[in-house]
């Protein structure tokens, strides 16, 4: 197989198909390799991982053994010293279809949990979007393809930031910031298929993702959304979704992180800082299940918002925010959980003079 990869390394770079590393070219002169492995995972990966006992879990049969149908390609870095990948290497847009449907309908949907299947499901579909990114695809077919994939991965990611954010972790190697940096990898290449596709591919599912973009970029630190919206189809900006999402997003806005595209950023003298609307859209039924995903990765900082200006208003004054009262407006599930949250910042609850419910001693 070794040989046979030198051979079919020799004749892409005579037929043109990848790049001479020995010829030095222009940009304009650059190659973009086209897929032809017909498998979920290339042959010499198989073979290769196979020999260095790299076969993972969900790769196996029953009994143990490698199962080669099972086999995914994994993701690797590109590394100096490391050859191009052949046109063998990598699969074409309709493999990588056959791909996520595996990887979604047979592993997902058929798993004990989402945490039993995630590190490899993350992985692979890691090495899909690499693929994808290679061959700078085209083709509207082959777009098509492509954004039903990117925007698949990217419901994945959403899902697992929430389904997976528990105390103790679902497995070890899981990382929160990683996975938050994968899906805002995934949506910023979906949003250039969405905006180099344009007038020539249906994007039928654009409002949804571009909602997602607005919420997850709640706190992006180069403010241009408003121009960036006014960009994109009517029909997109009209959307409800959107328009929920840009509430959710100026709700979310705050006067103390500084933003802004030059160093060093400066805070904001105005902003709504309206946690109380971002809550109660999130608890409403204009706000889908995976909208509200997004929205939680901001739940701490909304919260933070909140206490932060009933601090500054309210300090030295004789007014009770109760533990009740806290609950809703920092839109916690449980009073202990706001009692944890409070406390993280200095804050305890004091028992009322009258009798009645503790109140957040605001001098502590």
């Amino acid at each position: 197989l070794k040989k046979r990869r030198e051979q079919e390394r020799i004749h892409a770079i005579a037929q043109g198909f990848l790049a001479d590393p020995d010829k030095p070219r222009t940009l304009a002169e650059a190659i973009t390799p086209v897929g032809t492995c017909p498998d979920m995972c290339p042959e010499f990966e198989r073979l290769e991982r196979v020999v260095q006992k790299d076969v993972w879990g969900p790769e196996l049969d029953d009994q143990g053994a490698p199962a080669e149908h099972r086999m995914v390609k994994k993701f690797r870095r590109a590394a100096a010293g490391i050859d191009e990948q052949l046109p063998s290497d990598l699969r074409p847009p309709s493999t990588l279809k056959e791909t996520v449907d595996y990887l979604f309908n047979e592993m997902v949907a058929n798993a004990e949990s989402l945490g039993s299947v995630h590190h490899f499901v993350w992985d692979r579909t890691r090495a899909i979007r690499n693929d994808f990114s290679i061959q700078q695809i085209t083709k509207p077919a082959d777009v098509e393809i492509a954004i039903e994939c990117y925007e698949r991965i990217a419901r994945f990611h959403i899902l697992s930031l929430h389904q997976l954010a528990v105390p103790d972790k679902p497995y070890d190697k899981y990382d929160w910031y990683q996975e938050r940096e994968q899906l805002d990898r995934t949506l910023l290449s979906l949003m250039q298929y969405y905006d180099d596709s344009r007038g020539r591919v249906e994007c039928k599912n654009e409002a949804e993702f571009r909602a997602y973009l607005i919420i997850f970029q709640a706190q992006d630190p180069t403010p241009d959304l408003d121009e960036r919206v006014n960009t994109w189809p009517v029909s997109v900006r009209s959307d409800r979704r959107v328009r929920i999402a840009l509430d959710l997003n100026s709700a979310a806005s705050n006067i103390v992180d500084p933003q802004g595209p030059l160093k060093p950023r400066a805070v904001y003298p105005v902003a709504r800082e309206d946690w109380a609307q971002f809550f109660d859209l999130v608890r409403s039924n204009k706000v889908s299940y995976l909208m509200a995903c997004v929205s939680e990765i901001y739940f701490k900082l909304v919260r933070r918002t909140a206490l932060n200006a009933i601090w500054r208003g309210f300090k030295g004054q004789v007014v009770e925010f109760t533990l009740s009262l806290m609950t809703r407006i920092l839109g916690f599930d449980d009073p202990e959980q706001t009692e944890t949250f409070c406390q993280h910042f200095g804050f305890v609850f004091k028992a009322s003079s009258s009798g009645g419910e503790d109140f957040l001693d605001l001098d502590s």
